[in-house]
């Protein structure tokens, strides 16, 4: 029956055959061209389906901002992305601006789709370095201003360009519990608009109150381990409560989950040795610990979080603390339409980056998302996985130094180093010599773990192409055999100066850096020069 199924299949017209394929994922596209010579010839002769590889074998997937565009426009745009960092890049500044922020120290900064922010001693600084004007918004600096919106004690602020949010914690208060109080309001939590800093339209609360169920009765300080993390309609805080400060034992970590569209928050307890926590998207968050596991979560819409999974870290990249860099969330519903990309990293081609933060040997682990995808989730009691079963083939380990900065966009990084150092050269008995000091000019090196562009890499272009250099850990003689995964490396030539650095920014055409000098942010913006690309990307 299947192979009669198959043959009337095959005898259909081509055209047909191209619009029953393009309903398929890339997966098994490429599963059926693979297998079947009908399919193939069919899938090379449809640019429909062709668009659809080249978007799955570069790691992205495609927004509502492309709905209206046709598909020869779309591969074209495609085809320049692929190009954008060979191996030898040259790179031109697209914009550049310099904020004035006043006598103010700096503090947490960052970037998404071409909107920088920075927020420094409770006030706010909002610009957007988009250079095409369809895709500008345009946001208000003036200091007063943002001094007159924001609470006057504000201990963690973030924002979500796209969705126009701005999300503030003012300052916790001391919580006094007595025998018969079991459930205090812990902090606040305030959602406002990007554009006006009002409180923002969409959402129930403008401000909302989280609780606490203590346990014991006592006078309790609130400290968030982190800043709030905005994913879609979710948003995550974690904190821990202490009753002695001056006690030298590790407090018990917990999550607020809140739902700021519809004004409702739910605390849980994570129980592990809390050593570093991320929140993939709006259903999963990992958590690692202390001993070196990294535990994936689910959460329920009813319950507390469900464990999923557990991997344990090799020993040599154990810590007490860690901090987690990874691609920005495109999640929710979209109230800044330009300001959104048309084209975002999937899940399946993104890594995380794991930062340890340590004295004796810092390192960073790149890890392959891969492994939280909905495939580990069937199993309904948790599983620990040794590091020899998914370590060596889904990470790759690299040395590395306070000084420098790295950031994360999809299956990418980009690494600041000195002058062309490679993370594995770096010498840890010179200590602050090979750190980015005053006098010196640093490269930007992209590396990227897209493991479908190495493959298509090392099948078309070979291993000493120009355009496409893939380097394996295994090729230094220095570096610990702890992980075999490759990747590309991409040195961006552009020289730019260590002095007063404070912020490197990758998103997928460019690159910002920002300088902090004399009360001022200087922002830099380049984006490589494109190459002329002959034959076609789909193979």
């Amino acid at each position: 029956m299947t192979t009669m199924v198959a043959v009337e299949f095959l005898s259909l017209p081509t055209e047909l055959i191209c619009h029953i394929l393009s309903f398929l994922t890339p997966r098994d596209l490429c599963r059926c061209a693979m297998t079947c010579k009908i399919v193939r010839n069919a899938a090379q002769n449809s640019i429909h389906v062709q668009y659809k590889l080249e978007l799955y074998a570069q790691g992205f997937t495609e927004t509502r901002n492309v709905d209206s565009i046709d598909v020869d426009s779309r591969m074209s745009s495609l085809k320049r992305l692929a190009t954008l960092w060979p191996s030898v890049c040259h790179a031109s500044t697209i914009f550049e601006d310099t904020v004035r922020i006043g006598n103010h120290s700096s503090e947490v900064r960052d970037m998404k789709c071409g909107i920088w922010w920075m927020w420094v001693n409770g006030n706010i600084f909002i610009r957007d370095c988009n250079t095409n004007i369809k895709h500008s918004h345009s946001f208000p600096i003036h200091e007063q201003f943002f001094q007159d919106r924001l609470p006057r004690s504000v201990r963690a602020l973030v924002v979500d360009p796209i969705q126009d949010l701005v999300v503030v914690v003012p300052f916790p208060d001391i919580c006094i519990v007595t025998g018969a109080e079991q459930i205090r309001h812990i902090f606040s939590v305030d959602f406002l608009s990007a554009s006006s800093l009002l409180p923002h339209p969409d959402s129930l609360d403008a401000s909302l109150k989280c609780q606490h169920s203590f346990e014991k009765s006592g006078r309790y300080h609130t400290t968030l381990t982190g800043d709030p993390v905005i994913c879609g309609d979710r948003i995550v805080v974690c904190y821990h409560t202490i009753s002695d400060p001056l006690r030298k034992v590790r407090p018990d970590v917990f999550i607020q989950v809140i739902d700021w569209r519809k004004g409702r928050t739910k605390n849980y307890p994570l129980r592990e040795d809390f050593a570093g926590f991320h929140l993939i998207d709006e259903q999963k968050f990992i958590v690692i610990d202390t001993r070196g596991i990294i535990t994936l979560y689910t959460l329920e819409e009813h319950g507390s979080p469900l464990r999923r999974v557990m991997y344990r870290l090799h020993e040599s990249v154990r810590a007490p603390f860690y901090l987690f860099h990874a691609t920005p969330s495109f999640h929710g519903a979209t109230a800044c339409p330009d300001l959104e990309p048309g084209y975002v990293p999937s899940p399946e081609s993104q890594i995380i980056v794991l930062k340890t933060l340590t004295n004796a040997c810092p390192v960073i682990l790149v890890i392959d998302m891969v492994i939280f995808s909905r495939k580990v989730l069937h199993s309904d009691a948790p599983v620990e996985v040794p590091w020899t079963e998914w370590g060596p083939q889904y990470t790759c380990c690299f040395r590395h130094h306070p000084s420098y900065q790295i950031s994360v966009f999809g299956s990418k990084i980009a690494y600041a180093l000195p002058r062309n150092v490679h993370p594995w050269e770096l010498n840890y008995k010179v200590g602050e010599r090979q750190a980015l000091g005053s006098h010196d000019r640093f490269y930007v090196h992209i590396l990227d773990f897209n493991q479908r562009a190495i493959a298509r890499a090392e099948n078309i272009y070979g291993l000493d192409s120009p355009t496409h250099f893939i380097c394996k850990l295994s090729d230094y003689r220095h570096a610990p055999a702890i992980s075999t995964r490759p990747y590309i490396v991409t040195v961006c030539h552009a020289r730019f100066s260590p002095f007063c650095l404070s912020g490197l920014f990758l998103e997928h055409d460019r690159l910002t850096l920002t300088w902090l000098r004399n009360d001022t942010v200087h922002i830099q913006v380049v984006s490589p020069v494109q190459m002329k690309l002959d034959s076609d990307l789909v193979h």
